[in-house]
């Protein structure tokens, strides 16, 4: 029953305007959701209908465009299962990040707290905290003065 809620929750989430509602609806959804975040209708969680806690986003996180993090991921019905088993780890966002637009986050990654990840990148493995990444895949391009914030 939980999961055709949590279904029913991500269809009707592209469609509401207002931020606040749609983080209620992420947090109905399982997903832990910090204060003054900001997460667009084109957001996308790939993950099972089932797993709750999976996705954990801090205090302040900006998140850009058509962002996309994937939680859960495998061949789904194919024979490349037996040799590809699902995949499913958390992600964690921590505070005052700022995702840009377009960019994928895979399974098992942790964003440090104040950090940046370029428009369009791929996030494969942790960022630190106060860091700038771009690219495909993400790499710490820039450390961020954490004395300038």
């Amino acid at each position: 029953m939980r999961s055709i809620i949590k279904k029913g929750l991500k269809l009707i989430y592209p469609l509401v305007p207002f931020n606040g509602f749609r983080l209620t609806i992420l947090r109905l959804c399982g997903y832990s959701i910090g204060r003054k975040a900001y997460i667009p209708s084109c957001f996308k969680v790939s993950d099972l209908k089932t797993r709750r806690g999976n996705l954990i986003i801090g205090d302040r996180v900006s998140i850009g465009p058509s962002v996309i993090v994937i939680t859960d991921s495998s061949p789904n019905f194919s024979r490349l299962t037996k040799i590809f088993p699902m995949l499913s780890k958390n992600i964690i966002i921590e505070d005052d990040a700022w995702i840009g637009a377009r960019v994928t986050i895979l399974p098992g990654v942790k964003i440090g707290k104040c950090s940046v990840i370029g428009a369009g990148s791929i996030v494969t493995k942790d960022i630190p905290e106060y860091s700038v990444a771009i690219g495909i895949p993400a790499k710490v391009v820039k450390e961020i003065d954490k004395n300038e914030l």
